[in-house]
């Protein structure tokens, strides 16, 4: 019983020796830095890091280097040196056209040709201006012809006057006086005679300009003929050196596709075949309008896909963004503007093919090793800037920090500014409880 007794003594001495030792370390710590309220605080450490933030989007390969041939005429196929998927040199035969009938139709089109230029040199043998030139020198014969006939009638008329004055006298006979009359009368029909034969070369001289015109109408008219004639010729000789150009491979590459088979015609509207490069693609994509304006030329892009393997790892960079918007269907069925974006590949392996689909994520931010920070450490104030609270480990407390922070990702920002460096522990998740130098006590240790 006395033993019992002594146990309950000692043990209220201890527990009065404990409380004792905490309010004196309360008191002790009254007023100091640090005092009143401690918190329970997570804390993480200030590092360096990655900030990337992407835009993702669904794409197709596609060739950068192709040559696609295309015949407008249906011509014949009369040999094929190449099967789909074949490896080809430039300048190597692809296939053998049968060209016999627009060698034929270029023979025929030379003869016209040559026709016509025959034709135009007889036009222009007998010169136009040579008529017109004899018939205005006859035509001033006549003139002149009328004004001596004129002259002559005039005399005439003079001398009849004279000689009524003499007969009147009875200085000539009446013999002479009707002699000088018939002479009135002759000058008379010789002037109507010069007078129509005027007439005459007047409307030669008109007939002349006619034919003239009439003449020189014919010669531009053949002159078109010829000129007519030229361009067929060289449609034609353009026809026949596309189409032996065609028989032959434009690039390097490999054959992707193949219209025709031997002896058939060529397909209309259709390549007849299609020469790629596999080691040039890049991939087309469309981003929303909204998101397109984070997009830049030079920006890195992670490639995937359901057909490429797990193990690849295939990138690229942004090489441009239309500068022009489209519109699309989307998986919705629903019309949305979008604006193309072209993707460059920068490493192409076997597995990246003309036609596949694709999945790209492109870097629209790509910082490397730069100071970050949580953003389950921030805080906004009053006005809307944040801050966080930095922990001295040793001494246990906490202090307000103002930090200014740049691009951000899902779980982290780039620390741009403020009394917070590499290495800092800071709190996270902060209570709007907590207090500037306020005590903690870090949960963990």
């Amino acid at each position: 019983m006395n033993k019992m007794k002594k146990k309950i003594v000692i043990g209220i001495c201890l527990v009065v020796l404990i409380a004792g030792l905490v309010t004196a370390a309360v008191i002790k710590n009254s007023g100091s830095a640090g005092s009143g309220t401690v918190f329970s605080v997570n804390i993480a450490e200030i590092k360096n890091d990655d900030i990337t933030t992407t835009i993702s989007a669904n794409g197709t390969v596609t060739e950068v280097e192709k040559s696609e041939v295309y015949i407008d005429t249906p011509v014949k196929v009369t040999k094929l040196y190449i099967h789909q998927n074949d490896t080809v040199k430039k300048g190597q035969q692809i296939l053998q056209f049968d060209l016999d009938s627009l060698n034929m139709q270029l023979e025929q089109a030379k003869i016209k040709k040559r026709t016509d230029e025959l034709t135009l040199q007889k036009l222009k043998l007998t010169d136009p201006a040579l008529s017109v030139s004899s018939a205005q020198n006859s035509q001033k014969l006549a003139e002149n012809s009328v004004a001596s006939a004129q002259r002559a009638l005039d005399n005439a008329k003079k001398e009849y006057e004279d000689n009524k004055a003499l007969y009147a006298m009875n200085a000539i006979s009446k013999s002479e006086l009707d002699a000088s009359e018939n002479k009135v009368k002759e000058a008379e029909e010789a002037l109507k005679s010069a007078q129509l034969k005027l007439q005459a070369e007047n409307d030669n001289v008109s007939s002349a300009h006619k034919s003239n015109s009439t003449k020189q109408i014919d010669i531009e008219s053949q002159e078109l003929a010829v000129k007519n004639s030229e361009l067929a010729i060289k449609e034609l000789e353009d026809k026949i050196k596309k189409y032996t150009e065609a028989m032959y491979a434009a690039m390097d590459g490999v054959v992707s596709q193949v219209n025709v088979s031997e002896g058939a015609f060529t397909p209309n509207g259709q390549t007849v075949y299609t020469v790629i490069n596999p080691n040039k693609l890049e991939v087309k994509i469309n981003i929303n309008e909204y998101t397109s304006k984070l997009i830049k030329p030079g920006q890195s892009v992670d490639i995937t896909g359901d057909s490429l393997p797990d193990n690849e790892k295939i990138t690229g960079k942004v090489k441009s963004v239309s500068p022009v918007a489209t519109t699309s269907v989307n998986k919705s069925g629903n019309q949305e503007t979008v604006i193309e974006v072209i993707v460059s590949i920068d490493n192409i392996t076997e597995s990246i093919k003309p036609g596949i689909s694709v999945y790209c994520d492109i870097k629209t931010v790509d910082l490397k090793n730069v100071p970050t920070i949580q953003l389950d450490m921030l805080s906004p104030d009053k006005d809307g800037k944040n801050f966080v609270y930095v922990v001295d480990k040793e001494k246990l407390t906490m202090r307000k920090v103002p930090v200014e922070i740049g691009f951000a990702s899902d779980m982290k920002a780039e620390l741009k500014s403020g009394d917070v460096k590499v290495g800092d522990f800071v709190v996270v998740g902060p209570k709007a409880t907590f207090k500037d130098g306020a005590k903690v006590k870090i949960v963990g240790e």
